[in-house]
């Protein structure tokens, strides 16, 4: 398993930096601030912890005075205070500063990286995917009806995207995100609805979304998995996917 891989091998520093970056880029937030090499994320829009979290620099010099930098910003919003620890490895003595502010761990994240052409033909007979380069009524209802949610604030995305949706039967089965920053297309909003799943409805995404990120020159994907979410892992692995790195958020307990 990737727990396995993931637990003695350093991460390339390069490659995890270009992937952070990228996934910065390809996710949306309303209000982007860099200080000092932190990244500084607040959305109203999205209930996501990826838009309203501050992403550390590879080296954070003064922990005290860096973690009250980000506690004064989400202050200043009247929103709670958090941080993604990312890649986990590079940062254990701000974590240890955060768990000593009350800051309390939440969602173990791997990183898995692929290079394209990515996830090969799977059949998955009777399951048709649509793309569209932006989140339309087809998309958002899938969302809702597969994940519980639609999330229009994700029409602030302002990178190539396309909004996967895969049908079976005319019916939303299951849906995809797909983002080009530079050579990386990030994979986002996977979710396969409880009745299609073993159907090869993911896989079939993924393949549709490794199409158009090859036509729009990304040479690799990446996603985000919860780290005891094993049947995604599994998933993931069959279609090429390899550990990349892990990170985790470290939230305040109060808000402002």
């Amino acid at each position: 398993m990737q727990d396995e891989i993931s637990g003695g091998v350093e991460p390339d520093a390069a490659r995890v930096s270009e992937v952070e970056h990228a996934a910065a880029m390809t996710w949306p937030a309303s209000t982007v601030q860099h200080r000092g090499g932190w990244l500084l994320r607040y959305c109203a829009d999205l209930d996501r912890w990826r838009s309203n979290s501050a992403l550390p620099p590879s080296r954070v010099r003064d922990v005290a005075a860096e973690i009250e930098q980000v506690v004064r910003f989400y202050s200043e919003r009247g929103a709670r205070a958090s941080v993604q620890v990312s890649p986990s490895r590079w940062h254990e003595e701000l974590d240890v500063g955060l768990a000593a502010r009350g800051f309390r761990q939440v969602t173990p994240v791997h990183v898995l990286t692929a290079e394209l052409p990515g996830p090969g033909d799977v059949s998955a007979a009777g399951v048709e995917v649509r793309l569209d380069d932006e989140p339309m009524k087809r998309w958002l209802d899938a969302s809702s009806a597969v994940r519980g949610r639609s999330e229009p604030g994700l029409a602030r995305i302002d990178r190539p995207a396309r909004y996967a949706t895969a049908l079976v039967d005319g019916v939303a089965a299951g849906i995809g995100l797909f983002v080009r920053e530079g050579r990386w297309c990030a994979v986002y909003c996977m979710a396969t609805a409880p009745w299609a799943r073993g159907r090869g409805v993911a896989r079939a995404v993924l393949r549709a979304g490794a199409r158009w990120a090859g036509e729009v020159r990304a040479s690799g994907m990446f996603l985000q998995v919860e780290q005891d979410n094993d049947a995604a892992r599994r998933l993931y692995a069959g279609c090429g996917f390899e550990f990349s790195h892990e990170y985790h958020y470290r939230v305040a307990d109060t808000r402002g």
